[in-house]
């Protein structure tokens, strides 16, 4: 052999070290920028949810009518074998209710709960970058964040305060004094 050919006899012996060595270590995954979401519509204002906040989507059932003290709550609906409380997540959030409600929104594994809502528009990926924080969140209720999906902005709920919303309407737990 030459000597010419000894660099790149060891540079190839270098990324063939380099290639087996990646079969070895432990799969590493890459920190995603990207927040999954589920996009619909109610009340004719788009919006959105965190993935991580839901347990599932499903049409819409049978509605029973109770009586609450809640306003909101329309009624009691079997879904996925459960009794579950159904609210109108237009109400919720201050729009006006819809009467064109086709789905459910599940949330909640240890005491489900159901929202309903007009159109579903799918499952997004949102890049974390494309995520504001409304500053006109004190005008709207249980949104205090904007996605960018697209050329459309969503406003996203706040699943967590709207979830303790309801259980001070309910009158479950108590308002936190300021």
């Amino acid at each position: 052999m030459s000597q010419e050919m000894t660099p790149q006899l060891d540079h190839l012996a270098e990324l063939r070290h380099t290639f087996d060595r990646t079969f070895q270590l432990p799969y590493q995954l890459k920190a995603r920028s990207v927040e999954p979401m589920i996009a619909f519509r109610t009340a004719g204002v788009a919006l959105a949810v965190r993935v991580h906040h839901i347990t599932g989507i499903t049409k819409r059932g049978v509605i029973l009518p109770v009586p609450s003290t809640v306003p909101e709550l329309l009624g009691v609906a079997v879904v996925r074998g459960v009794l579950v409380p159904v609210f109108n997540l237009a109400a919720l959030l201050g729009l006006p209710p819809s009467a064109e409600l086709q789905w459910f929104l599940l949330t909640n594994r240890e005491t489900p709960v159901s929202f309903a809502f007009d159109g579903l528009d799918g499952r997004v990926e949102v890049e974390r970058a494309h995520l504001y924080v409304d500053e006109t969140a004190s005008q709207r209720k249980h949104t205090h964040e904007l996605a960018e999906v697209g050329s459309t902005v969503r406003a996203v709920i706040d699943v967590p305060g709207l979830m303790e919303a309801i259980r001070q309407s309910a009158g479950l737990i108590t308002p936190a004094k300021e």
